[in-house]
């Protein structure tokens, strides 16, 4: 792990090179998150990229340097739709302060800073997956629960940082259908049939993520290794496999 010093040094040569650093944050219950730093000092602004799996953590990066593009040609940037080639369509919202709070964003360190202008920058609807959270709003747990371990404690006996093997259409809000778990912290959580789904669709997340997107799957915390349960789509009632 990276001192302070070190860590503060990369931040600063990023900035000098390229006017700017990404910080990606991962591990615990909580969905990925990548954020800038340095881009208070040219656009009075920071951006967000929060949760999204539906793209790589280096899609991410390449989102937010797009968004900077933007934003350093463009008066209107906050109205502006940041358009890509491959990667979809996004928008901009304010960022409420109590998320920018509780993710304790490195930025107001760096700048010593209690308050700071943040955005979100939001992915369209075909690339839209459910750990994108409502930032605009203030943070309620009750109604973002993919988010809900911002605040609240784990309290499952499986470590927090557990994760599980998922596809897009769960991370899109289907409900799961299959669930099994090959090791003791080794799942997959599939809408449809675990072989037909291409490995393209497949994702690594938090578990506390999919546990968020539907608690009825705390019923993989408590399967034995090398079982499995499954229900039908409709009736949503799991039956052991077999």
């Amino acid at each position: 792990m990276l001192q302070r010093s070190d860590l503060l040094a990369r931040i600063r040569s990023n900035i000098d090179k390229f006017g700017y650093h990404i910080t990606v944050v991962t591990g615990g219950a909580l969905p990925r998150f990548a954020y800038t730093i340095g881009c208070t000092t040219t656009l009075s602004a920071e951006f967000i990229f929060a949760g999204g799996e539906f793209y790589s953590q280096s899609q991410v990066s390449e989102i937010l340097a797009a968004t900077i593009a933007v934003a350093s040609t463009e008066a209107d940037w906050p109205t502006r739709t940041i358009r890509t080639d491959s990667l979809g369509c996004f928008s901009l919202v304010k960022v409420h302060p109590s998320w920018a709070e509780l993710l304790a964003l490195g930025a107001f360190d760096y700048y010593n800073q209690p308050t700071l202008s943040v955005w979100q920058v939001v992915p369209d609807f075909v690339h839209h997956t459910v750990d994108v959270p409502v930032m605009v709003e203030a943070f309620d747990e009750a109604t973002q629960p993919v988010w809900q371990w911002l605040t609240r404690q784990w309290e499952y006996p499986i470590p927090a940082d557990s994760m599980a093997v998922t596809n897009l259409l769960v991370l899109a809000g289907a409900k799961a259908t299959e669930v099994m778990r090959w090791e003791e912290d080794d799942w997959e959580i599939f809408a449809g049939t675990g072989p037909d789904i291409p490995k393209a669709d497949m994702r690594i997340v938090p578990f506390g993520t999919l546990l968020g997107i539907d608690a009825s799957l705390k019923v993989a915390i408590d399967l034995k290794v090398g079982k499995g349960v499954w229900r039908d789509p409709l009736a949503l009632d799991w039956q052991p496999w077999g």
